[in-house]
């Protein structure tokens, strides 16, 4: 009699283990979904992208441009401290991560960097004084005249046209120790702006080369630094101009020795 009361309290018991394990599972306490995917943070930059900002606290001659990539930047602005990164006044680039080569130019002001694009950053990059870059180098291909006597009295206004590896002398000032066909330059190097350049005696003899050292201002105005001092060079032309070689020493056309252009004599 006891055993027949006691199965309707087992057989309620069991029913209610069997409901409270499938409401576990519908809570999810039991069997549980995978969470949801997190939301990646937004790159403001676009996908693999970064930004460069470039800037100066001090004035530069000319309008100053900044080639980077295929793109070709304008700067204006002289900043009194450093610019906030997202100004929207500061001269900037959005580019995909990597390392891109910058050149900077003004009238007399010429610089080179090697900047790193960082994924989802803005980076400041303070070109005053070319800071962290170098000069470089441009390629010398041309004619050039001469400035200022340097170490050679009357030598101002000797032209030298450069082209296939060698500096020829097209034309030279009366009294200038140089006669037209010297070879004044030979063995210019682009990489580490060297160059070997003829020197002569003040009577203008014993020629030898000496080692120097080619510094651009721009691309069209440059020094020879070398034992014998310090000697300024404009470039004139930046073509062949051979064919006025012939004229040069007959007083058909006459050096500009503003090195703007040349001239025909009146």
């Amino acid at each position: 009699m006891k055993i027949r009361q006691a199965y309707p309290v087992l057989s309620a018991v069991f029913i209610a283990v069997i409901i409270f394990y499938l409401m576990s599972c519908d809570s999810g306490t039991g069997i549980t979904d995978p969470p949801p995917p997190q939301k990646p943070d937004t790159n403001i930059y676009g996908q693999g992208n970064g930004k460069l900002v470039f800037f100066r606290t001090q004035q530069i001659a000319g309008p100053v441009t900044i080639s980077i990539s295929s793109y070709t930047l304008t700067d204006t602005l002289v900043w009194q401290t450093d610019p906030v990164c997202d100004s929207s006044n500061a001269v900037s680039i959005i580019l995909p991560a990597g390392n891109y080569g910058v050149h900077i130019e003004g009238a007399i002001f010429l610089c080179n960097y090697t900047a790193a694009v960082e994924e989802r950053k803005c980076k400041l990059l303070n070109y005053t004084n070319c800071n962290g870059g170098t000069t470089g180098c441009y390629a010398m291909a041309g004619t050039w005249l001469r400035t200022d006597d340097g170490p050679c009295v009357n030598c101002k206004g000797l032209i030298v046209q450069f082209q296939n590896g060698i500096g020829e002398v097209l034309y030279t000032p009366p009294g200038c120790r140089f006669p037209v066909s010297d070879i004044k330059w030979k063995n210019f190097n682009i990489n580490d702006c060297t160059i070997l350049d003829l020197a002569r005696d003040d009577y203008g003899g014993s020629p030898e080369y000496q080692a120097a050292t080619v510094y651009f201002f721009h691309k069209d105005s440059l020094n020879i630094n070398g034992q014998s001092g310090v000697i300024p060079y404009q470039r004139i032309e930046n073509k062949d101009v051979s064919y006025y070689k012939k004229y040069y020493n007959n007083g058909i056309i006459k050096p500009d020795v503003s090195g703007t252009r040349l001239q025909p004599l009146r």
